[in-house]
């Protein structure tokens, strides 16, 4: 003979999925997703709580077990944002500014787009702007090509 479900556990079980989701979209949010860590672990431990009583008390767990694992997910999610930051903050003066430096060299000093940046100048070499009139909310600029 089975024994019926009970609803034990359930309440907490939604009190954890709903701290989960908040915990896994607050993750994602730069910087602010630091903070999703103490609803995270708060959720965690609250469908901890509510999946003990549903296994004692033969209730659902379903609930329970999808709010533990959203949860866990969103404080990971989370913690990724804390080791971000930490690490930055752990950089030395020297060692930011070598890395901003080396990202110009790599990006102003590409020979790709040195070639584009180059086309882009001789094109713009060829064109003259003949006029600018603002009338009635609008605005309309006359451009003349100029050959050489």
């Amino acid at each position: 003979m089975e024994q019926a479900e009970t609803n034990a556990g359930q309440t907490l079980g939604i009190i954890g999925l709903i701290l989960g989701i908040l915990t896994f979209l607050l993750g994602f949010i730069p910087c602010i997703g630091i903070i999703a860590i103490i609803p995270g672990i708060v959720a965690i431990i609250i469908s901890a709580i509510g999946l003990s009583q549903a296994n004692k008390n033969n209730g659902a767990r379903g609930i329970n077990i999808g709010a533990l694992v959203v949860s866990i997910i969103g404080v990971l999610v989370a913690s990724l944002w804390l080791i971000f930051v930490v690490g930055i903050a752990s950089l030395n003066e020297d060692k930011i500014e070598g890395f901003v430096e080396e990202m110009i060299d790599e990006s102003l000093y590409n020979p790709e787009l040195q070639d584009a940046l180059q086309d882009l100048e001789n094109q713009l070499d060829e064109v003259c702007i003949d006029s600018i009139k603002y009338k009635n909310d609008s605005l309309s600029i006359d451009i003349k090509i100029v050959n050489e």
